[in-house]
């Protein structure tokens, strides 16, 4: 009986032992299955994502290009004369007044002329008997009382004398100085007394309604210049801009530069274009209205010329390009690219043939 009852006890402890160690081994078991999922997921290698240089972008589009030539002249008046005497003789009266503005014709300076006035009275009165002699003698001819040989001696001693009073008057214009044309007044270089000859400048005057501007342009554009051609120039002492018409051209290459003389004429209401200043001058010599422009810094220099990137297919495609004239930040592009095209701007360095692109601003 005591032998039953222990082993009754030994197979219940045994029991409970197997249910403890099945409630332990279990939840592990479980617990593994996921475990190695999860292991076998993260080792699982995933496909590396492609690297894309950012750039700025340009699109191409169709623009109206003016090639301009950009050269130097320099401003002059369009009428400038130094006054001089035309006789030799003392300076009486001053009427011009620096600086100022006159009318053509416009009295200026008097010379003395007191010698010339005198003589002409004197021939007034010799003028006066002899057109007495020559009515007198007129009258004997008629009733034949005097030869025609007389007559003739009388006449002409009237002409001769009339003569010599139309001689004293061109002198006596000469004893004054007008303006030949209307314009402004320089500084006076002579005072009253002095005494004058043709050698002497007593002043200076300037018709400066309107300016020449005289420039050169090398002799391979020489036959693209004709006259009424709008040209466009700065001044140093003014910023703004002004405008010229050209008017002629030599009619040949100059020698010893190569180059042809031009003159345009601007008009200068108020006076802003100060003769012998200087003139920068943008002179138009065709227009493109197809042309393409791109931005300055797209361009690489290279052993051939120039060459840029334009995207194809989201990659990089180096494209060999000739440039044409230039602007401020643009130049021309007159091969190797096309209306729509997209060229890259930025992080030029990185880039060759093939390498993905993404554009992240687009012009």
């Amino acid at each position: 009986m005591k032998t039953l009852n222990f082993r009754k006890q030994s197979l219940i402890a045994g029991l409970i032992v197997l249910t403890i160690a099945l409630f332990l081994i279990t939840p592990k078991l479980l617990s593994n299955k996921p475990t190695a999922a999860t292991n076998d997921k993260t080792t699982t290698p995933t496909p590396p994502t492609e690297n894309k240089v950012a750039t700025d972008a340009f699109v191409v589009k169709r623009e109206t290009i003016t090639d301009e030539l950009q050269t130097t002249g320099t401003i002059q008046a369009n009428q400038e004369v130094n006054l001089v005497s035309e006789v030799a003789r003392k300076l009486v009266r001053v009427y011009a007044r620096e600086g100022s503005f006159v009318s053509q014709g416009t009295l200026l300076y008097k010379l003395d002329d007191a010698d010339l006035l005198a003589k002409k009275r004197r021939l007034a009165l010799q003028e006066k008997l002899a057109k007495l002699d020559e009515r007198r003698f007129r009258e004997l001819l008629t009733s034949e009382a005097v030869n025609q040989q007389e007559y003739d001696k009388v006449l002409t001693n009237l002409n001769v004398l009339q003569a010599e009073m139309a001689m004293i008057d061109v002198d006596l214009v000469k004893t004054e100085i007008r303006a030949p044309f209307a314009g402004k007044l320089g500084l006076k270089r002579v005072d009253v007394g002095a005494y004058v000859t043709p050698t002497t400048v007593l002043g200076s005057i300037d018709d400066i309604s309107r300016v020449e501007v005289n420039f050169t342009i090398p002799e391979k554009y020489a036959s693209e210049v004709r006259p009424g051609q709008t040209i466009h120039f700065t001044t140093e002492n003014s910023s703004r801009p002004f405008l010229a018409k050209v008017k002629a051209t030599e009619p040949k290459i100059e020698a010893n530069t190569r180059s042809l003389v031009v003159k345009a004429i601007s008009e200068n209401k108020g006076g802003q274009l100060v003769p012998g200043s200087s003139a920068k001058i943008a002179f138009a010599l065709h227009i493109a209205q197809d042309g393409i422009l791109v931005p300055t810094q797209a361009l690489i220099p290279t052993s051939k010329g120039y060459s840029l990137f334009r995207i194809k297919n989201g990659k990089a495609e180096r494209r060999e390009v000739t440039t044409g004239s230039r602007t401020k930040g643009a130049v021309q592009i007159l091969k190797g690219l096309s209306i729509g095209d997209t060229v890259l701007t930025t992080n030029l360095l990185r880039l060759d043939t093939g390498i993905s692109v993404t554009a992240s601003t687009i012009e």
